[in-house]
């Protein structure tokens, strides 16, 4: 299997990102396709569909279905990013719970802002129409 499925899907892909990063206010963030070692085969399969580091400007997204190497919807694909591009602007906190501090990663001010991002999403004039509920 090629390391590129589908060189269009991506390019959209990438297109979209910049866009959503444009329309949140979010400059200088750069996607990259999340690439797997045994796509679709043995047990090997992650369901993670992206990941962000907070120190960097760097998202990773998954822009395939594990299993049957689909392209995903476009959709599904800027929910990612907005999920991705949230924990950059509502960072981790951390509570104390009993004697230790617990580091809460999806705290209910981050969902607050995850359904933020995507109101703004579609209410724009480009992004607005690949979302299905309208």
């Amino acid at each position: 299997m090629s390391d590129t499925l589908d060189p269009r899907h991506e390019a959209l892909a990438e297109h979209l990102f910049k866009r959503a990063c444009l329309v949140l206010g979010m400059p200088g963030f750069e996607m990259r396709p999340l690439r797997r070692r045994v796509r679709g085969k043995g047990k090997l399969r992650s369901y993670a569909l992206g990941y962000t580091k907070l120190g960097e400007k760097l998202v990773t997204i998954d822009l395939y279905t594990p299993r049957t190497c689909q392209p995903r919807k476009h959709d599904a694909i800027l929910r990612v990013i907005c999920h991705e591009l949230a924990h950059h602007q509502a960072p981790p906190r951390l509570f104390r719970h009993w004697l230790r501090f617990v580091r809460v990663i999806h705290h209910p001010l981050f969902w607050t802002q995850v359904k933020k991002n995507v109101e703004l999403l579609k209410k724009d004039e480009v992004l607005g129409q690949y979302f299905c509920d309208k």
